[in-house]
């Protein structure tokens, strides 16, 4: 396959997936949207955490709330907890990886916080622990993972999937699905 042909499928799964995602999703999406912008009227916050790369998600979605996607505004409080590389490293020692999240969310959720975790096409026993403690603490909790998406305990609130076996365009869809989602909040709360 040339370059050219490399970009032309990128491009062709890239919009496919989207569309196939979003436009089957929409109700949810717009739902989850709303458990949102309630949350901050409330005075609560949205907690997010991703596996792997799409931790790295996960901290630039919570920065388009704290800061901003398109307009200057008051700060949405948003909060990522994947980059705390010394808890993280403390655990590994213990053998408490899967509890990365969960520590976290049990020092620092409140109920009525929502908490959203990306997470990709494999399972994730940190993810499963973090859900099942933001759902313990009274959270709204709601998951955007690759293909199937298998979890183990009670489904989140919210799930919405990416049936796509390629990581690149997981994350292309993750990082969407996190531009739509502060896009609706912030058209909702400050009328534009």
């Amino acid at each position: 396959m040339s370059a050219q042909e490399k970009i032309d499928a990128a491009l062709r799964d890239h919009a496919l997936l989207l569309e196939a995602a979003f436009r089957s999703q929409q109700e949810q999406v717009v739902d989850f949207s709303t458990a949102i912008l309630e949350t901050f009227h409330r005075g609560g916050r949205l907690l997010l955490i991703g596996s792997g790369a799409l931790g790295a998600i996960a901290s630039l979605v919570a920065n388009l709330f704290l800061h901003r996607l398109t307009l200057d505004r008051p700060q949405l409080s948003a909060i990522a907890l994947c980059h705390d590389p010394f808890l993280a490293t403390a655990l590994a020692r213990d053998g408490q990886s899967d509890h990365y999240f969960s520590r976290q969310l049990r020092a620092l959720a409140a109920p009525g916080d929502v908490v959203l975790a990306f997470g990709d096409a494999y399972r994730n026993q940190a993810l499963d622990e973090a859900l099942g403690a933001a759902r313990d603490i009274g959270c709204t909790t709601a998951a955007l993972v690759q293909g199937k998406g298998e979890m183990t305990g009670d489904p989140p609130d919210f799930l919405f999937h990416l049936e796509t076996e390629s990581a690149a365009r997981a994350t292309e869809g993750a990082l969407f699905f996190g531009h739509l989602l502060c896009e609706i909040v912030e058209a909702e709360l400050f009328g534009i």
